[in-house]
């Protein structure tokens, strides 16, 4: 850390130096603007980026050193996330299908990718999402629904013997992940360009919160796909009305615990995130006494439908997380 002394000019104007080093490596020149960004904290960031548009990142993948589509692919999710807004693929001979396969199974599960220049030597994938476009929030809101509508549909699914839609639900899984890697470029976005908090409606506190509860909802949805494959593998088994009313009620009671922990996110309300919390313990010792007595019970499908009841546990207990950070979110809010 450098220190440096406040000087006093004209009676009223308070000056600080700034670092030669700071300045030759931002390249700021004489009458230059930069930005200030007063903190929650209390301190001040100096900014040379006022605009409040990230800075043109470019991320080079050499396709030498890749041999598989499944490799390249999260490599470039790897830069999606990293927040590279510029992605070039470059080959010393012409692009094999497999890479023009994976590149469009990246822009098919990413927001605002495209690409916007191709050769038979390079392929260019340009980021054309404002930031700003897409609030923290919004994002939460729409995995938590998303989500919900899976868990609801893959219990009607087994309620009316739907097939179809037990695997829509499993595919639905990947809208989920898509919302989940845009959280977490938009965070590391705001790390590296303070200003854009500003165009995001946000700060660095809560976004962190934000990235933290959009993994545990992205969790929640591998649960959720779970339940539809094991739904799936009951298709075509003969199960007790009693039995399809239990599965029923346990999926609303954790789908109303996730649902209350989300709005207790958003209402800001401790009191009602504690409540949640303490509602998940007794939830868990249902759901454990229902699995303990379907396996003594010992009816067809009985491993499918036990795995349904602890995934549907599962995700109460991550309604539980959710309420945690909102906890410990809210405390440092409010002190």
């Amino acid at each position: 850390m450098e220190i440096r002394k406040v000087q006093v000019t004209g009676g009223s104007s308070f000056i600080v130096s700034l670092p030669k080093e700071w300045i030759r490596t931002s390249e700021i020149h004489k009458n230059d603007p930069v930005g200030l960004i007063i903190q929650p904290d209390g301190s001040l960031t100096i900014t040379p980026k006022i605009s409040g548009k990230a800075s043109e990142r470019v991320k080079k993948i050499d396709l030498t050193r890749y041999d598989s589509a499944d490799i390249l692919f999260r490599s470039l999710i790897g830069a999606y996330v990293a927040g590279y807004n510029v992605i070039e693929i470059i080959s010393p001979g012409r692009i094999p299908s497999w890479v023009h396969k994976s590149v469009r199974k990246f822009t098919q599960r990413t927001v605002g990718q495209e690409v916007s220049d191709q050769t038979d030597k390079k392929i260019v994938i340009r980021d054309l999402l404002n930031p700003g476009e897409m609030p923290f929030s919004s994002t939460l809101r729409r995995m938590g629904v998303i989500v919900a509508g899976m868990q609801r549909d893959a219990v009607f699914a087994l309620k009316t013997r739907d097939e179809e839609l037990v695997e829509d639900v499993i595919l639905r899984d990947r809208d989920v992940n898509r919302l989940y890697w845009l959280v977490a470029r938009q965070f590391n976005l705001l790390l590296r360009n303070v200003s854009l908090s500003r165009d995001m409606g946000i700060h660095i506190e809560l976004a962190l919160i934000y990235l933290q509860i959009s993994r545990v909802i992205e969790r929640v949805g591998d649960h959720v796909v779970k339940i539809a494959e094991s739904i799936r593998s009951l298709m075509y088994t003969s199960i007790e009305k009693k039995i399809i009313e239990i599965i029923e009620v346990k999926s609303r009671e954790s789908l109303q615990i996730f649902e209350d922990s989300m709005e207790s996110l958003f209402e800001k309300d401790i009191l009602k995130a504690n409540e949640i919390i303490t509602e998940v313990r007794g939830f868990s010792e249902k759901c454990n006494d229902i699995s303990a007595w379907l396996f003594d019970l010992g009816a067809p499908g009985v491993v499918s439908i036990g795995y349904c009841v602890e995934n549907f546990r599962r995700v109460g207990e991550y309604a539980g997380v959710i309420s945690e950070n909102a906890i410990n979110y809210l405390i440092t809010e409010n002190s």
